[in-house]
This record gives structure tokens, sequence and C-alpha cells, in this order.
């Protein structure tokens, strides 16, 4: 037995249950891609100087870094405290031609990293608890 409302058919609820659905499912979407994508900062590994372009980066706390090695050689991005006794805060390994390495967060603090491969090549990241500037 179908009970219908006064000035309503079973069609026209369909219709308006299906709207409300469709306007949850459209904010519920719209609110996970604002809380989900965490931004990332790309750094290029090059072949000449600055071998780390851009070479200083500045990110706020929550963003990710990421690098990508584009060039046929073997590099690393390894942090300046993993050689020195201090904590090791991110360590690549060796990023062959075309690999990425992504450092999901960093705490607050300037990090110098180098290509264990390639000493000449060096960066620095700093990351503070507000959003800073990309580059600095």
């Amino acid at each position: 037995m179908v009970v219908e409302r006064k000035g309503t058919t079973p069609k026209t609820q369909r219709l308006k249950r299906g709207g409300i659905g469709l306007f949850v499912m459209t904010i519920v979407m719209i609110a996970s891609f604002s809380f989900a994508a965490q931004p990332t900062r790309w750094i290029t590994i090059t072949t000449f100087t600055p071998y780390y372009s851009p070479t200083v980066v500045q990110i706020g706390v929550g963003t990710s870094i990421s690098w990508e090695n584009p060039t046929t050689t073997v590099h690393s991005i390894t942090h300046d405290g993993c050689n020195g006794g201090e904590r090791c805060a991110f360590d690549s390994g060796a990023l062959g031609p075309n690999g990425t390495f992504t450092v999901p967060h960093l705490q607050p603090g300037s990090y110098s990293y180098h290509c264990v491969y390639h000493p000449i090549m060096r960066g620095v990241i700093v990351v503070s608890e507000s959003d800073p500037p990309n580059e600095i």
C-alpha cells in the first residue's frame, strides 16, 4: 500500500529524496577534497647549478616536500643531521632516474641537506609555524 501525501506522488517524493541525497554527496565530496589534500612543495634535481631547484625552500608546518629526479644519474636527498650524529630527519637513499622522494611533514626548523654521491649538491628547507612564502 502506497500512502501519498496531498499534492505529491511517489515519483515526486523520490525526486525530492534524490535531490537531497545529491546535495549531501556534493557537500561531502567538497569537504573531503579541502581537508584531505595537503599542499606539496616540489624541488627538481638538475645536472647543473643550483642542482636542487629551488635551493632554499620555505614551507609551513603540514606541507609535504617532494623531490623529482629527471636526470639520468642516481642522487640522494640526505639531511645533514644523518651524518653528524644528530637526528636524521630524512634520507632518500639512492634515488634513481625519474624517481621521486617525499617527506610528508617536518617539524619547524631549518634542514640542510645534500647528495651523498655529489657533495657539491646542497639545499635547505625552512619550516615555519605559519604559511611563509614559497621561496626565500
